[in-house]
């Protein structure tokens, strides 16, 4: 998620918000630039921001130049606050984790064209071993519509500081699971337990990839944990292996 100091989202727009002055706007918009080049934001967003950053200055009206400043600054703000909002959508997000699979069918089962330089047996070698495999796989699904996304984002809770799998805004995250052998359903709960107390987000999405099918009943699981916690959205998305 993004943590409020030095470098983060909330202290950019914080600074395009103050801006009065052309230098100013100038110094808020190259910080945002920065920060969300930091996080390997993608060019088409960049391109967008600069573009709704340009105004044309009045040498002959200091007011009608700051007009325009703060006209350039509701623009971007929106585009942000559209990227952002996008993360909330509970439905959206919900249909494209459900779908993983279809990422995988696509990307594994599809046979490459015979010009391609990336063969069925290079495919036919990957295979998710642990959660980190899962992890990976999930942020380059999610990524593209979710620009803001970010993997491995510390949260300090003030006693000890947890990690966020994928945090796509400061009230959205999704934490990965993968079962393994020799694993319980039951450490599969207090993992999911200690999950729901320790993140502040108020919307967390655990994507539990059940590699060893350890849950007998994924309806029921689903049911009962997503109404475990109060003052929090708990979303279980449950998949378990197919093909890798």
């Amino acid at each position: 998620m993004f943590i409020s100091g030095p470098g983060s989202l909330q202290q950019s727009m914080r600074q395009l918000g103050n801006a009065e002055t052309e230098e100013e706007f100038e110094r808020a918009v190259s910080s945002l630039r920065s920060y969300l080049k930091s996080i390997d934001i993608n060019s088409e967003c960049l391109m967008e921001i600069e573009k709704r950053a340009y105004y044309l200055p009045n040498s002959y009206s200091e007011k009608d130049t700051k007009e325009k400043i703060e006209q350039a600054k509701k623009r971007i703000q929106n585009y942000i606050n559209e990227m952002m909002s996008e993360s909330g959508n509970d439905k959206r997000l919900l249909g494209i984790l459900e779908n993983f699979y279809l990422f995988l069918e696509g990307l594994l089962e599809r046979e490459p064209h015979k010009r391609a330089g990336i063969q069925k047996e290079q495919l036919e070698i990957l295979k998710v071993k642990n959660e980190y495999d899962v992890q990976h796989l999930l942020f380059a699904y999610i990524r593209p519509l979710y620009p803001l996304a970010r993997a491995e984002v510390s949260e300090d809770t003030g006693y000890s500081a947890v990690r966020v799998d994928i945090a796509l805004d400061a009230k959205n995250v999704i934490e990965v699971k993968c079962t393994r052998k020799g694993m319980a359903q039951k450490k599969l709960v207090e993992e999911i337990e200690a999950d729901m107390v320790h993140y502040s987000a108020e919307c967390i999405y655990f994507f539990i990839y059940d590699k060893e099918k350890i849950i007998e009943n994924p309806l029921n699981f689903k049911t009962a944990y997503e109404k475990k916690i109060t003052g929090k959205q708990i979303h279980i998305i449950i998949h378990q292996s197919k093909i890798l």
